[in-house]
């Protein structure tokens, strides 16, 4: 295969041919990609709610203004990314995660100076209106959620996919470790960050990693797919044995996003997806006050996630190795048992039983979640059109993660505290469950249609 030469600046062997390191590219790949997952942490709820009563106190809103803003930003960049998938799919990964990763910094820095965006606007209008400051929030939140949660997120996941094939499973394993260790130890990093430099210093701090680290990163390393480099998918692992060892791993043909969502198999795991978005999201968005009301110190819940990222780690590794050889939906099926778990942790808590069940839960739950988000679509589709439709469960999930501290806040303003929630989250990981059964991946029918 030959190198592309076109491009000028962007050219894939410039301002370095990858077919020429020492080892098989791809490594590298993974190295860069996971760094780009790492840096969606300011805009991940996780990193999000370190802030929250920041935002409440700096911008005069109430938790309920704050949680809608957050809904309708959040949904508003839900929206958006199915065209952010195309773009993917017609500038390759490089691009777009340099470009994103720049937009991301200067979001950052509108974070740093939203209250004083709010004065600014209200000065003009000549008096104080909430509504001021739930506008400038809530556009904040679509470019943050679009860039980070979205965009950054999903061009990392999609081209990590794109090297890897026969190991898939194990390689997002290794990536995902490094992404749980640094999501459970989010909430005292930001905190910390915030008592030495404040909130403010906090996120300009990250506005400069990412504008000086992570965009050079993205131009000097990024590369969209290995047959632009001159090299093969896989590398060294190529032959290894995962191929041929289930016919889950074999592709017949690359499917089209409208092709795609109809499936069975999209809206199980994309399913799955957006519930465990909406109620993950809802239950760190909440975390304090969930603490509050099961009668327990705040910090408890939160050095809980800890011990859920070791149990996550240990899933992720485990589902890693043998989603390589069985049929995938059989780790949705653990997913969705994983998610049943957590509620109940939480309604049995403060039992001991309850933070076993608890950590179990998350630590399944969220092993399953980041193995599949990155694993199932290439799997499942193929590469020509994964930006579109990662792009499509991106938005979906957005939205779920959207929806989620919106809807915990309805249940404990209106309803009998959060654990109404906690039932519903008993109810609709069943019917995931029940769907389940049914998502099978589409290129094992083309197989056993060829075959025939």
């Amino acid at each position: 295969m030959s190198i592309d030469r076109k491009g000028g600046l962007w050219r894939p062997d410039f301002p370095h041919t990858p077919s020429r390191w020492p080892f098989y590219y791809g490594w590298v790949i993974v190295l860069v990609g996971t760094v780009g997952i790492l840096c969606s942490i300011p805009g991940q709820t996780m990193g999000v709610s370190v802030f929250t009563d920041v935002l409440i106190e700096r911008l005069g809103l109430s938790r309920m203004q704050l949680s809608i803003a957050y809904l309708a930003g959040t949904s508003m960049s839900g929206f958006l990314l199915p065209f952010g998938g195309k773009g993917f799919d017609r500038f390759g990964s490089r691009k777009t995660s340099f470009v994103v990763a720049l937009l991301l910094g200067v979001v950052l820095v509108f974070f740093s100076f939203s209250d004083r965006v709010t004065v600014g606007v209200e000065s003009i209008l000549g008096n104080e209106k909430w509504w001021v400051a739930f506008g400038v929030i809530m556009l904040g939140f679509f470019a943050l959620r679009f860039t980070a949660q979205g965009m950054i997120t999903m061009a990392s996941q999609a081209m990590i996919g794109k090297w890897f094939h026969e190991r898939r499973g194990l390689i997002m394993a290794i990536s995902s470790v490094f992404v749980s260790v640094a999501f459970s130890m989010t909430p005292l990093a930001f905190s910390w960050m915030i008592e030495s430099f404040g909130w403010r210093g906090a996120w300009q701090i990250m506005a400069g990693i990412l504008i000086l680290g992570l965009a050079p990163i993205c131009y000097l390393f990024y590369r969209d797919n290995p047959e632009e480099c001159g090299l093969e998918m896989d590398g060294p692992l190529k032959g290894t044995g995962a191929k041929k060892s289930h016919p889950d791993n074999v592709i017949v043909r690359d499917f089209t996003r409208a092709e795609a969502v109809r499936t069975i198999g999209f809206w199980a795991f994309a399913s799955a997806f957006i519930w465990w978005a909406l109620f993950g999201t809802g239950y760190t968005f909440h975390v304090v006050a969930i603490s509050e009301e099961l009668g327990m110190e705040k910090a408890m819940l939160l050095y809980l996630f800890f011990p859920a990222s070791i149990a996550s780690m240990v899933a992720n590794f485990f589902i890693g190795y043998i989603s390589d050889y069985i049929r995938i939906k059989y780790v949705l099926m653990a997913m969705c048992l994983g998610m049943l778990l957590v509620p109940v942790g939480l309604l049995m808590m403060p039992a001991k039983l309850g933070f076993v069940c608890f950590v179990l839960g998350m630590g399944t739950t969220n092993g399953s979640f980041a193995n599949l988000s990155g694993n199932i679509w290439p799997r499942f589709f193929g590469r020509t059109h994964l930006g579109a439709i990662h792009g499509l469960n991106a938005s979906v999930t957005v939205l779920g993660s959207g929806i989620g501290p919106a809807l915990f806040t309805v249940f404990k303003d209106y309803g009998q505290g959060f654990n109404g929630m906690f039932w519903m989250g008993l109810i609709v990981p069943f019917g995931i469950l029940a769907l389940s059964f049914f998502a099978d991946n589409p290129q094992r029918k083309l197989s056993a249609d060829q075959s025939s």
